[in-house]
């Protein structure tokens, strides 16, 4: 048969088989007996058997109806899940993500991640806990924070780690420096007063570790709380900022500050946001980690 089956006769069919009962029908689908009546006839004849025994007021299944009443009773269940699954999706999802991250990443990263973010998950409570890399990761490992937008540290053996995008460190001038006139050599280093966000973070061990490497010791620092802070006192000139480009882009276009590689090799970073290791993530998280990415590449083509 050929012919697709009314699922509203359907429907008529299995509470007639559970109540035996025209009229008890009528009143739990708010149809007249006459209604459903003929919703069972024309199912019958659909059908091309007789599914009921009419006996007074009362119906009793045939043979043909007790072979269908299962396959009726799983058709409308089907339906049933898929109206919830759907009903699911069209709801705009509720909850709360706990973000860790950097100063820097919440400053140049984060607006355009949580505004594209909240474009999708209006009804998302967000947030944001700034320390650095360190600081960060602790947080996620003790499942203080849903996920971390860092560096990429060196043990990252209980995370999952998804790449933003590399950058690399270089000295930040002012234009009045006199390493903007005469290109420094490492040995140059030691002498000069450097600004750094945070002797705590991982950027000032990575800077520590490169100098130690290659034979000079850095003695004099300017600690500072934010990458704005550090961008002002190196157009002053009162130090040198060891810092990527891109969080000075607008003064270096602007000729208020001069970004030099380092001497020797290049110190790259890798920007990761991270998740604990075999936590399954839902939409929203996979959608926020999406974006990073997204911005990351941005990023990346902004800096070539």
């Amino acid at each position: 048969m050929e012919q697709a089956i009314d699922t509203r006769q359907l429907r008529a069919f299995v509470r007639l088989a559970r109540s035996g009962s025209f009229t008890q029908t009528g009143r739990e689908l708010h149809l007249t007996q006459s209604a459903v009546s003929h919703a069972i006839k024309s199912l019958e004849t659909d059908l091309g058997s007789k599914l009921f025994h009419r006996q007074g007021k009362h119906v009793h299944l045939t043979h043909a109806g007790r072979e269908l009443l299962p396959h009726a009773e799983t058709i409308l269940q089907s339906m049933s899940h898929a109206r919830a699954v759907l009903g699911t999706l069209d709801q705009t999802p509720r909850g709360r993500l706990h973000i860790g991250c950097t100063t820097a990443a919440a400053q140049f990263i984060l607006p355009t991640v949580l505004r594209e973010f909240k474009e999708s998950f209006p009804l998302y409570e967000i947030k944001v806990v700034c320390g650095e890399t360190p600081d960060t990761i602790d947080r996620l490992v003790k499942n203080e924070i849903d996920l971390s937008v860092s560096l990429r540290p060196l043990d990252v053996s209980r995370l999952n780690c998804h790449a933003i995008f590399d950058d690399e460190l270089e000295f930040l001038v002012s234009p009045l420096h006199r390493w903007a006139q005469t290109r420094p050599k490492l040995k140059d280093a030691a002498n000069e007063t450097f600004i750094v966000a945070s002797r705590n973070s991982l950027n000032f061990s990575m800077i520590q570790e490169y100098f130690l490497k290659n034979g000079v010791r850095l003695h004099s620092f300017i600690e500072l709380g934010s990458s704005e802070a550090t961008v002002e006192l190196a157009k002053l000139g009162i130090g040198v900022a060891i810092a990527a480009r891109w969080i000075a882009r607008t003064e270096i276009e602007a000729g208020q500050l001069i970004a030099l590689p380092l001497p020797k090799t290049k110190l790259k970073r890798r920007w990761i946001v991270s998740t604990l290791k075999n936590r399954p993530l839902n939409l929203p998280e996979r959608t926020f980690i999406g974006l990073c990415e997204e911005v990351g590449r941005r990023m990346s083509n902004d800096h070539l």
